[in-house]
């Protein structure tokens, strides 16, 4: 359902989760503004009828480029810092730019794309409320980018921290098929479908929930073993041999949005599994 207050939503970052994210919201009936930083998919996205723009946040940004992609009521920000130290150590700087960037544009609310990453392994499990944060470098660098997007004047943010992402081209076989002795065996796993990740970001804007925080992570929690045994099984017909322990954990608690009439459409992730294996 269209929120009539939002007309035209930018998407920084339409790739893996972005692209079908924007091809939703055009769906309902929204306007879309997609970023891309290769050239090659400017004609991807206007395939999708979706507006293509050529977005490189740092020094050798556009900037015309982007107060024109900018011309929108909601902007949705999806960009992650990267795992290489090159691109990760200018990622907050590059969020500031596109902060300073926002303030003379037209946006009003922002959809922060963040990651459960952020919360400690501290064999506790994590509300939207915890304190107890990691200190990786990443998970730092994160943390200061949802504040860069926070209280800003006449801006309503929402920051949501999505857990790990599976779906098409993201099936978790691939990590351990045929490998032994991989620690961590009992350790419960914090996961979310790609349809779940769209479905949330569509709940915030259809239900008005802005200047809140919001955990994106299915229900249940498997254990590593019985997850990713099942999962590597499944798509090359090879067993992952975990080493019966718990180690350092967390679990995160996804519910919040669910009290705001969010209904999982994968709730159960060994059971995604099967349906996808039989599919």
């Amino acid at each position: 359902m269209q929120n009539k207050s939002i007309n035209k939503i930018a998407v920084i970052g339409c790739g893996w989760l972005g692209l079908p994210l924007a091809k939703q919201l055009q769906d309902l009936g929204y306007l879309i503004n997609g970023s891309t930083t290769n050239e090659s998919k400017l004609s991807v996205l206007a395939d999708y009828q979706i507006n293509p723009f050529l977005i490189k946040l740092g020094d050798e940004v556009d900037a015309t480029q982007l107060q024109k992609f900018l011309k929108v009521d909601l902007l949705i920000v999806n960009v992650p810092p990267g795992r290489a130290s090159s691109t990760a150590d200018l990622y907050v700087e590059k969020m500031i730019l596109l902060k300073n960037a926002v303030l003379k544009s037209t946006v009003q609310k922002i959809i922060f794309v963040s990651s459960t990453s952020v919360y400690a392994e501290d064999n506790t499990t994590h509300t939207e409320s915890s304190q107890a944060f990691s200190t990786e470098g990443n998970a730092t660098r994160l943390l200061d980018a949802e504040k860069t997007f926070l209280n800003l004047p006449n801006i309503e943010t929402t920051i949501i921290r999505m857990s790990g992402l599976i779906g098409p081209q993201r099936h978790p076989g691939r990590f351990f098929a045929g490998k032994s002795d991989i620690p961590a065996g009992l350790a419960p796993v914090n996961l979310i479908h790609l349809e779940d990740c769209i479905g949330i970001i569509a709940k915030v804007i259809e239900a008005n929930l802005w200047n809140d925080v919001y955990n994106g992570a299915a229900p249940t929690h498997p254990t590593r073993k019985d997850f990713y045994d099942w999962a590597s099984f499944s798509l090359y017909g090879k067993h992952a041999e975990f080493i019966p322990e718990k180690g350092k954990f967390k679990i995160i608690d996804g519910s919040k949005i669910m009290e705001k009439g969010y209904q999982f459409k994968h709730p159960d992730l060994i059971g995604w599994l099967k349906q996808a294996h039989q599919n």
